[in-house]
């Protein structure tokens, strides 16, 4: 898969577990990663996030 790909399965994890969840970044990265196989940083979650919403 791409990474545009990629972006558009993790985006709405990550909206749940900031918004609904209220999860931390550093928590919401690790289980991204162990989830989907990836290597997200904080930083680039972040980017995805205020990009999209």
């Amino acid at each position: 898969m791409t990474a545009i790909i990629m972006d558009e399965y993790i985006l709405p994890t990550l909206v749940r577990y900031r918004d609904q969840y209220h999860w931390s970044w550093n928590r919401s990265a690790r289980f991204i990663n162990m989830y989907y196989g990836t290597e997200y940083t904080e930083k680039q979650l972040k980017k995805l996030y205020r990009q999209n919403k």
